[in-house]
């Protein structure tokens, strides 16, 4: 039984990059073509610097403007921070743009 589940295992982890590049569509073509967890549309993605983070409301804004709704699910791999570059992936649900990932860079160090 135990042999079985590690084989199970093992095949899982190895669809795993070939899901994730069926995903995240062509190089160049970041999520354009794939649908977000739900089918609620197209992966879409903003860059800029953090400039507001509130978790009571469950709110992200960047210097362009552009507000993301961060899902109570979401999980953290690392906390960002006001100040910092970041990508964010996200996809359009009742006319809010829901964040499925943030990539961040590191922090400006002019506000210091």
């Amino acid at each position: 039984m135990a042999k079985f589940a590690v084989a199970a295992l093992a095949a899982l982890l190895l669809m795993v990059p070939s899901a994730y590049a069926q995903m995240m569509g062509q190089p160049g073509q970041a999520g354009t073509n794939a649908l977000a967890e739900g089918g609620s549309g197209p992966l879409q993605s903003a860059m800029g610097r953090i400039t507001s983070i509130d978790l009571a409301e469950g709110t992200l804004t960047l210097d362009n403007g552009t507000q993301l709704r961060l899902p109570q699910s979401f999980q953290f791999t690392s906390f960002p921070v006001v100040g910092q570059e970041t990508e964010v992936t996200y996809v359009e649900q009742g006319g809010q743009k829901v964040v499925r990932s943030i990539d961040v860079g590191s922090p400006d160090k002019s506000n210091e």
